[in-house]
């Protein structure tokens, strides 16, 4: 396996290991793939900087989803490219959300970029995560603050 190849390799279980966090509602193990000075950018809520404020605001937010709904996201990349210690992924998600109450099921699908950075012998880490949504989905509204 040359190096380009495991880095390949590296930043697909970097992305397995979100999803798997976030269908978890794990913000712990997600901030844990996040650089120090982490920005992440997603629809309805406002730019969040630096790892200690990502993580709150992923508490925040799992917290409120995994209370009221049950929530599945799938990502796939559609282009991962690496350069010495800079790196991106690019592609969708699908997420499914169903109301634990009862109710009509949504289904969001949108895109993603990551940028991904690692510093000498430290693994790779996201330094930016950039989602956009497809549609808004009518069905639930998944900000808690409205």
């Amino acid at each position: 396996m040359t190096s380009a190849d495991a880095d390949v390799s590296a930043l697909a279980s970097i992305r397995q290991a979100l999803e798997a966090a976030e269908n978890a509602a794990d913000a712990d193990a997600a901030a844990a793939l996040f650089a120090d000075d982490i920005v992440a950018m997603v629809p309805d809520f406002p730019v969040q900087e630096g790892r200690a404020a990502c993580l709150a605001f992923m508490h925040d937010v799992m917290g409120w989803l995994s209370a009221q709904f049950d929530r599945h996201i799938t990502y796939t990349s559609a282009e991962v490219v690496t350069s010495a210690d800079m790196a991106f992924d690019r592609g969708t998600f699908s997420v499914t959300v169903s109301p634990k109450a009862g109710g009509e099921t949504s289904h969001v699908t949108g895109k993603y970029l990551w940028l991904l950075r690692r510093a000498a012998g430290e693994p790779w880490r996201i330094a930016r995560l950039i989602v956009s949504r497809d549609q808004k989905s009518e069905a639930h509204d998944i900000n808690p603050r409205g």
